[in-house]
């Protein structure tokens, strides 16, 4: 690195300036520096950098840093310009005192001369790449294009295969069975009486069951589902469709002995649960045996 250095001052006292460049660019740092030597310890020093200096600014002030060697002392400060004036500048020199006691010695730092210049201009007129010229491999994706549409077509067609099978799939019966809605009740009604009746458990599943054959039942003659409807309901319902009062007593008794059972756990004898099974029956037989008379 390049110094540039002065130094005033009598052998006793001196103070040097160096700089590490003298030649700067527009917005480079320029390192100054101050060497105060001093030949014994007790002194101080009063300096004080100007707030402006022309074509100059000043990144950096740093303290004193005092070294001694051999019995004296030298004390350095650091001070970093820079300048975005270009011309042949000055920096100038700068006053400092050395006290000891009442003793003051003034001393003056020399000016150092800085051309402060551009970066030299490419004058071989040559254009340059930022980068260097890459080779380029091109791919032809197109065939994810065609797969996509074409999965996409597959996919739109199975899902309208799908539609128009479920579509045209003929609907199931209602509580589709091989046998007649009678003799169907007729059959669960008989299977219902392989109950014990004297166990409480097989006690509330055949009164629930009960109930639940003659819904299926009426609701096959019907032809809707009547499944979910209450005891109340399904009275109502069926006074709407049959004129016989003898079956609405006897339905009615049997239902609501049905419910009994089933909400308010009421245990009958195993006779009154037969007893209501009967009903249940004659209820059947009596709607079959009306239908039967209108029909013919």
């Amino acid at each position: 690195m390049f110094f540039c250095a002065a130094a005033v001052g009598s052998k006793a006292q001196s103070v040097e300036t160096k700089t590490d460049r003298t030649q700067l660019l527009i917005g480079e740092r320029l390192e100054y520096e101050l060497l105060i030597n001093l030949p014994a310890s007790g002194y101080s020093i009063n300096f004080q950098l100007p707030d402006t200096i022309t074509h100059f600014e000043v990144i950096e002030n740093k303290n004193f840093d005092t070294v001694s060697s051999n019995g004296s002392y030298v004390v350095r400060k650091k001070i970093v310009f820079t300048s975005f004036d270009s011309g042949l500048w000055r920096i100038p020199s700068f006053n400092l005192s050395v006290i000891k006691g009442n003793a003051v010695s003034k001393l003056n730092t020399d000016s150092i001369l800085v051309n402060v210049g551009y970066s030299p201009a490419d004058s071989t007129n040559q254009l340059r790449d930022i980068k260097p010229v890459m080779d380029v491999t091109v791919t032809d994706d197109s065939w994810i294009y065609v797969a996509g549409i074409v999965l996409a077509i597959i996919v739109v067609l199975l899902l309208l295969y799908f539609y128009f099978r479920k579509r045209n799939k003929a609907a199931a019966p209602l509580f589709h069975s091989a046998l007649s809605p009678f003799d169907e009740a007729m059959k669960s009604l008989s299977e219902l009486k392989e109950l014990n009746l004297s166990k409480a458990e097989q006690v509330k599943i055949f009164h629930t069951s009960l109930a639940d054959i003659f819904k299926k039942y009426y609701s096959r003659k019907q032809g809707k589902n009547l499944m979910n409807k209450t005891t109340a309901d399904i009275l109502i319902i069926t006074r709407e469709q049959e004129a016989n009062p003898k079956l609405i007593a006897s339905l009615a008794q049997a239902l609501r002995g049905s419910d009994a059972v089933k909400f308010a756990k009421y245990i009958p004898a195993e006779a009154e649960s037969n007893n209501n099974l009967t009903l249940v029956k004659d209820a059947i037989e009596l709607i079959e045996n009306d239908q039967s008379s209108i029909k013919s």
